[in-house]
């Protein structure tokens, strides 16, 4: 991931606000969807601190703006999160899971109105789900499962021991079983976004937590940052992938940039990840779009912005290249 390039030298106009509402709708997830010309977004915990909290799965048109709940969706995929492409015009979308049901991640089709469950297989509980990649060589998906539900937002009853960078094939009759979901890393204290290089070479995992978020006194996880510490980084690995087993793992884990220990400390924290074709990278949630891969869309829970890039999204440059092999 570059980063060497301002933002400003990437932009081609200023900000259109496309969409509005009184509630946080845009949140998350963020998944261009060509077929339709919509994005795929997830809103913020709805009621959140009460028994009918959820969490809405929506549909935004690109350029009209209008806004569409997929409720078939939000039947299936409780508490949906953070979301990827398939590659092949559909999704995969996380879920945080709710009470004591597990976190899990979901196929959406390309016509956003089916979800198939990758897993996790029964016996297998995992955390609340926040970010999802596809590994396009090994076919495995890499995902992030933070503790929030249960260390900060109340709203989870079970949870795994470890918060960690999973994989797991995307194929679902491959991931029925226990021994496919393997914990690539566990360093985190909160693993948040993950990102891909556009090579595939290397991983970025945001690592973001506050103490003073901590909410459970009956639930102590492992936080390296202490009781009143704080974590606003970004971490890098290599990709290390056995074509031969059709695996990859996590190596070289280092601190790409702690926003703490910059020049001009920042006083956020990095959320979702996402780079251009060229490998600029930006931390926020948005993500790329539209029919030549150079809208970026930027998530601010009540608004949706989009501003028209000089640049393509890494994503958005290989299901381009997909479409024109799929026509020859």
């Amino acid at each position: 991931m570059g980063g060497c390039s301002s933002f400003d030298a990437l932009v081609e106009g200023g900000a259109r606000l496309l969409a509005s509402s009184d509630e946080e709708l845009f949140h998350e997830a963020g998944v261009w969807i060509p077929s339709t010309a919509e994005w795929l977004v997830t809103s913020n915990r709805l009621k959140a601190g009460t028994p009918e909290t959820h969490v809405k799965i929506l549909a935004v048109h690109f350029p009209s703006g209008a806004v569409r709940r997929l409720e078939a969706l939000e039947a299936q995929i409780v508490m949906g999160n953070g979301g990827t492409t398939d590659f092949a015009g559909g999704a995969y979308l996380c879920s945080q899971g709710l009470g004591e049901h597990t976190g899990s991640l979901w196929h959406v089709d390309a016509s956003l109105s089916v979800g198939t469950r990758v897993g996790p297989p029964e016996g297998l509980v995992l955390n609340s789900l926040n970010d999802v990649v596809l590994h396009r060589a090994s076919g495995r998906l890499l995902f992030t499962d933070p503790a929030y539900g249960i260390e900060v937002q109340g709203f989870r009853t079970t949870f795994h021991a470890s918060k960690a960078v999973w994989g797991v094939p995307a194929d679902p009759e491959k991931a029925a079983h226990a021994a496919s979901w393997a914990m690539l890393n566990e360093c985190h204290d909160q693993p948040n976004g993950v990102l891909l290089s556009p090579d595939e070479r290397i991983a970025y995992v945001t690592d973001v937590w506050s103490g003073k978020w901590h909410n459970n006194p009956d639930v102590q996880l492992r936080n390296a940052a202490g009781a009143g510490g704080e974590q606003s980084r970004i971490h890098a690995f290599d990709v290390v992938h056995d074509a031969a087993q059709g695996t990859v793992a996590l190596a070289n884990a280092r601190t790409f940039v702690d926003l703490r220990e910059e020049p001009k400390p920042a006083e956020g924290y990095p959320d979702g990840i996402k780079c251009d074709e060229h490998g600029n990278g930006g931390v926020a949630n948005l993500c790329f779009g539209g029919d030549d891969g150079r809208t970026l869309l930027m998530l601010n829970e009540t608004k949706a912005f989009t501003v028209r890039m000089k640049v393509r999204g890494a994503l958005e440059v290989t299901q381009s290249l997909k479409r024109v092999q799929s026509k020859e």
